[in-house]
């Protein structure tokens, strides 16, 4: 779109009114700028470090190579349709996380038998925490944050207790795998906005479930390669252990079998939804604030195609597509989010609703009313807000 040709068709439209109306030119003309421009003195739009009135920011305002743009007072040229536009800093941010090296780490944790006074006789396994563990507390086994994967290795005095806890190390926990699961959601964009609270909470809920599916698959993985040993099937998936002991699935190292794969990951998906829910009702819901706490208003609306894209690519895990056993049921982890956590989320929206800028206004309108009538918005305020300034001039001069 040319904003001259644009800008010219606007201006004869206005003229040709006044015209056609057979009354006297200016003060019809005159009104109709006042009444169009009734707020450009009023209204203060904030771009970047400057704040202008909107009358200022419209005389500013030029269209060049296809975008709208606005000197600002050091000299440089912004692009307001990149500024007014919630998904430019969220890409950014995400590009940024891109280029992180992922850092794995692993703290160690001293497990021994201790002897209590109160209780002679009677003694207990005690895990001693260095003063450098990075995760700081007890049951925790790793945990996956942004560009860092921590894992714990738990070591032993003696062999008979290493036998009790080696369920928590890597190699029978399936550690990394569950955490690493996490890293990869977060390559696909889960820590990303453009999405509703409601949306988003479900995101992070399903995080955990497919970060499970992987770490079963691990822990599979290693059943095969040690002979079958169930000792490498640990409680969390007793779901498959059991099967397993009953003969009810047999696994190899061909394949899961369409059969496999529905019962993993619905078996996955219920054991969540039963042991683990409510436990992170309180983690996710503050997870979701904390993604849509960078963006604005625009940045918190349902998208229900970005938010299917991120789930499919969340649950094809080790190249096998466990999407079709989850999709079907994804309405139950919405529908058991609590009502208070609901309200909470329609607040901090009405917040962001009413902490909009005029670029955010903006944004929001090109949103709902497509880039066409957008940039027609544009070029009629540009056109208002020249009128008024030589409406404004004559006056001072009348």
């Amino acid at each position: 779109m040319k904003h001259t040709k644009l800008k010219k068709a606007l201006l004869g439209t206005a003229f040709g009114a006044g015209l056609a109306a057979g009354v006297s030119f200016y003060p019809l003309m005159r009104n109709m700028v006042r009444s169009h421009t009734a707020d450009f003195d009023k209204i203060q739009v904030v771009v970047g470090k400057d704040t202008l009135s909107k009358q200022d920011f419209y005389d500013r305002l030029t269209y060049r190579d296809g975008a709208w743009r606005l000197p600002r007072a050091d000299g440089t040229m912004v692009n307001i349709d990149s500024l007014a536009d919630f998904r430019t800093g969220d890409a950014k941010r995400h590009e940024w996380f891109l280029e992180r090296k992922l850092i794995n780490t692993v703290d160690t944790v001293y497990v021994r038998y201790a002897q209590f006074v109160e209780n002679p006789g009677v003694s207990d396994i005690v895990f001693g925490m260095g003063a450098n563990d990075s995760l700081g507390y007890l049951p925790t086994l790793g945990r996956y944050n942004y560009d860092r994967l921590n894992l714990r290795y738990f070591k032993a005095d003696n062999d008979e207790l290493q036998k009790i806890v080696d369920v928590y190390n890597d190699a029978y926990n399936c550690t990394h795998r569950h955490e690493y699961q996490h890293y990869l959601n977060a390559v696909s964009g889960i820590g990303r906005a453009g999405q509703s609270y409601e949306n988003k909470f479900v995101e992070c809920c399903l995080d955990e479930v497919s970060a499970n599916i992987a770490q079963l698959l691990e822990q599979r993985k290693h059943y095969l390669e040690n002979g079958n040993d169930l000792s490498f099937i640990t409680g969390r998936f007793s779901f498959y252990k059991k099967a397993l002991e009953q003969k009810k699935i047999k696994p190899t190292v061909d394949g899961l079998t369409e059969e496999e794969i529905r019962f993993i990951g619905n078996g996955v998906f219920d054991t969540w939804m039963e042991k683990k829910f409510n436990m992170y009702v309180r983690g996710n819901t503050s997870r979701t604030v904390h993604i849509l706490s960078k963006t604005n208003y625009n940045g918190v609306q349902p998208d229900s195609l970005r938010h299917r894209r991120l789930l499919e690519k969340m649950f094809v895990i080790n190249g096998i597509d466990f999407y079709p056993s989850i999709a079907s049921r994804e309405g139950e982890v919405r529908q058991r989010i609590p009502a208070e956590r609901l309200k909470y989320f329609r607040f901090l929206k009405k917040e962001k609703y009413q902490q909009m800028g005029y670029i955010e206004k903006l944004e929001k309108e090109r949103i709902e009313k497509g880039e066409r009538n957008y940039n027609i918005s544009m070029a009629k305020n540009k056109m208002w807000a020249e009128m008024k300034r030589w409406f404004d001039k004559g006056n001072k001069e009348r």
